[in-house]
């Protein structure tokens, strides 16, 4: 591509990126949540009610003519005191206001009935009200993340520059060496700030080469280490291939799960995930749906899956969490809450960290400790800014991860259930992850006489040094 053509392609995308933007301002114009009715909905009440049942009163002349500052007073008064019935404890002043309004009119009972039946209606209508403003607010947030998204993606897609030409003339002379004939060589950084570099390339008629075998010349060439992009072709042949060398990481995580479901359920509301990233992370999740059975399976597998989609696009863990929140929140009438639990391991630095919507304790073994990673937040789905705790750990060769859903501590005696799973976890001596995993699963089945009262995952990830 040109260099007309890449700033013609990354001016469409930041004015795509734009338009999305200024869609989601025009979402967020709205008026503000209203928590009670105002002045101007009470006097439509007023008013109509007025209208249905004083129409064809005899005495109508006489209430809103020579008696209409009384006949007002006593219509209020009584308005107030049809709000108080919504509320938890009633007041004298509420039934000492009906009964002066029964001996001013003659139709005071009906008024009243009717007035109370615009009064429900008045506050349903505020509730459906300030549920559109909630939803039309979560399309606008979905809206701005996706701006966000294609403006990020638009200045990095479009910033891969040719290789120095140093670098090229080496790597072209040594990969021309072992019959790899390059015509394009271009680098560029991850979101990771790691370097990655793009060939276009072929081998000569009658060969086929690895790209394993492109890639220890490659790093012989830069001096780093660099392998295959993940899900990249295997091999080079005579024709013309395009091949992504991505810097190779420092440490390696090994996972392994256990799960038990709860009884007389046919399926687990858990679900989880080990995700691998193009940017040289992992990225362990655990989704608890409210309750059990088939609907809490269907909830937390939605939110699992939405969560594969937005990472493996290459959108950060936060941006995949509050798209994935605003979805369930435009789906509120379906009662879809879920707990979400991230863990996302840098396999280059070794940094950790975890975002906790809902969630269980997360705990790392240290050698001889264990450290918690600990949550207060709401689940995911509850309100439209989702509420989520996010905190880093830094990882060392041999620490191990163990995230747990709620099922799991739930089993375990009150207040002494983190201290009880931080012993278990240090007197399982085992580095295999799933094995781990399995021997905790069974300590604390035994406190259920392993009948599960609820459903439980475990999942643990081991982290070493390559």
């Amino acid at each position: 591509m040109g260099e007309w053509e890449q700033g013609s392609e990354k001016g469409r995308a930041l004015r795509c990126a734009e338009s999305f933007q200024r869609l989601a301002d025009v979402f967020l114009q709205l008026p503000e949540r209203q928590e009670e009715l105002q002045e101007e909905d009470l006097e439509e009440i007023y008013e109509n009610v007025k209208l249905r049942v004083c129409i064809g009163c005899g005495k109508r002349a006489d209430c809103w003519g020579r008696d209409v500052q009384k006949t007002t007073r006593l219509t209020y008064l009584l308005l107030a005191a049809v709000a108080e019935e919504e509320q938890p404890e009633g007041s004298d002043s509420g039934m000492a206001a009906k009964e002066n309004f029964f001996r001013h009119c003659v139709k005071g009972h009906a008024f009243c009935d009717e007035l109370r039946n615009s009064f429900c209606r008045a506050r349903i209508n505020l509730m459906w009200s300030n549920r559109m403003l909630e939803n039309r607010a979560a399309v606008a947030e979905q809206l701005h993340e996706t701006a966000q998204i294609i403006q990020e993606i638009a200045c990095t897609i479009f910033e891969a520059g040719e290789a120095d030409t140093a670098l090229e003339k080496k790597v072209k002379a040594q990969l021309r060496l072992k019959n790899v004939w390059v015509q394009e060589l271009r680098v560029t950084r991850n979101a990771g700030g790691h370097p990655e570099m793009i060939l276009t390339a072929r081998a000569p008629r009658g060969h086929c080469i690895p790209t394993r075998n492109v890639a220890e010349i490659l790093s012989k060439a830069c001096g780093r280490p660099f392998v295959p992009e993940r899900d990249s072709r295997l091999t080079l042949g005579k024709e013309k291939s395009v091949l992504h060398f991505v810097e190779d990481t420092r440490y390696y995580m090994i996972t392994g799960t256990a799960r038990a479901t709860c009884a007389g359920q046919a399926a687990s509301g858990d679900n989880f995930s080990v995700l691998t990233g193009s940017c040289g992370q992992v990225i362990l999740s655990i989704s608890d749906g409210m309750g059990s059975g088939l609907k809490a399976s269907r909830e937390s597998q939605t939110v699992i899956e939405l969560l594969e989609q937005f990472l493996d696009a290459g959108f950060s863990a936060e941006t995949a969490v509050r798209m994935i929140n605003s979805s369930m929140v435009l789906q509120r009438g379906m009662q879809r809450f879920s707990t979400l639990d991230i863990c996302g391991v840098d396999l280059y630095s070794g940094q950790c960290e975890f975002l906790k919507i809902g969630a269980a304790t997360t705990f790392i073994r240290r050698g001889g400790w264990v450290e918690t990673v600990t949550s207060t937040s709401l689940p995911i789905g509850v309100f439209r800014e989702v509420d989520f705790e996010r905190s880093r750990k830094r990882l060392e060769h041999g620490d191990m991860v163990v995230m747990v859903s709620d099922g799991v501590l739930d089993a375990l005696p009150g207040r002494d259930a983190e201290e009880l799973m931080k012993y278990f976890i240090l007197q399982t001596k085992t580095d295999n992850p799933a094995e781990l995993a399995q021997l905790l699963m069974d300590q604390v089945l035994e406190f259920e006489n392993d009948v599960p009262e609820d459903d439980m995952t475990i999942l643990a990830g081991g982290f070493w040094k390559k």
